[in-house]
C-alpha cells in the first residue's frame, strides 16, 4: 500500500525492466513503495530508462535512489490461463502486470519491461512497505518505533526487505544513497543518504505487526529524493 496524501505533480512513468521470472501466476515482482533506480537495457535498448529495485546485490556500488513505486508490479497468469490473461479484478486496478517474454522457440523466458508510476521528491506519503528490525525481524523485540522527524533509509541486504525504508543504519540495512543528507561514516566509506522523512510513525509494535503481514499500520513520509 502506497497512498498519496496530497497531490503528487513531480511523477514521472518509465518502463520496470525486464525479469527472468519464468512463474506466472499473478506473483508480486515489486511492492508499491519499494526504492527503485534507474538502469537501461543493452544494444537498441541501452538509452531506454529502465527502472530496477534495490535488493540483495543490485546494484553492487553506491547508486541514486530514482523514487519510489507508485504501482505493484506483477506476472501475469500463465500458468493457470493462456499468456496475456488478464482477470476481471486487474481491470480498474493500480497494478502493473508484466507479460511473458519468450525466447526463439517460444518458452516462456521471463517478464517483459511494462510501464510505472514512480514517485518523486515533494510528496508526503503513507506507506507500509517499510521496516525497523535490527537484525531479526521474526522477533518483535528487535524492532524499534518509527519517530516522528526521523531520517529513513533505502534497505538493501536482505531479500525479504528489497527497496524497504528503514530508520536502522550499518550493517546491510541501508544502500548507499545519492543525493545524501547525511554525513559520511568513515572515510571511503558509503554515505547513507537521506531517501524520506517520517511525518507520523509508528510503534514498535506495530512496526512488528506490518512486516509480519499482520495488520498493517501505514506510516506517513515526505520523499527526500
Amino acid at each position: 500500500m502506497f497512498i498519496p496524501r496530497q497531490p503528487v505533480v513531480d511523477n514521472q512513468f518509465c518502463e520496470y525492466v525486464e525479469t527472468s521470472t519464468t512463474t506466472g501466476v499473478g506473483g508480486t515482482i515489486a511492492h508499491a513503495g519499494a526504492a527503485v533506480f534507474i538502469g537501461h537495457g543493452s544494444g537498441n535498448t541501452a538509452l531506454e530508462s529502465l527502472v530496477t529495485m534495490f535488493q540483495t546485490g543490485t546494484p553492487s556500488a553506491a547508486t541514486p535512489v530514482f523514487g519510489f513505486l507508485m504501482q505493484k508490479v506483477k506476472t501475469g497468469y500463465h500458468e493457470v490461463h493462456p499468456a496475456g490473461y488478464i482477470l476481471k479484478q486487474d481491470f480498474g486496478s493500480s497494478d502493473a502486470i508484466a507479460q511473458s517474454s519468450y525466447d526463439t522457440s517460444g518458452n516462456i523466458d521471463g517478464t517483459q519491461k511494462v510501464p510505472v508510476g514512480v514517485a518523486h521528491d515533494g510528496g508526503i506519503w503513507d506507506t507500509t512497505h517499510y521496516t525497523s528490525d535490527n537484525g531479526t525481524p521474526t522477533v518483535v523485540g528487535n524492532f524499534a518505533a518509527v519517530e516522528a522527524g526521523q531520517i529513513l533509509y533505502v534497505h538493501k541486504g536482505v531479500a525479504s526487505k528489497m527497496g524497504m525504508l528503514t530508520n536502522v543504519v550499518g550493517q546491510d540495512h541501508a544502500m548507499a544513497l545519492y543525493p545524501s543528507y547525511g554525513d559520511e561514516v568513515a572515510a571511503g566509506a558509503d554515505i547513507f543518504g537521506a531517501a524520506a522523512l517520517v511525518i507520523k510513525g509508528v510503534s514498535a509494535a506495530k512496526a512488528f505487526s506490518t512486516y509480519s503481514n499482520q495488520t498493517l499500520y501505514p506510516i506517513r513520509v515526505k520523499l527526500l529524493v
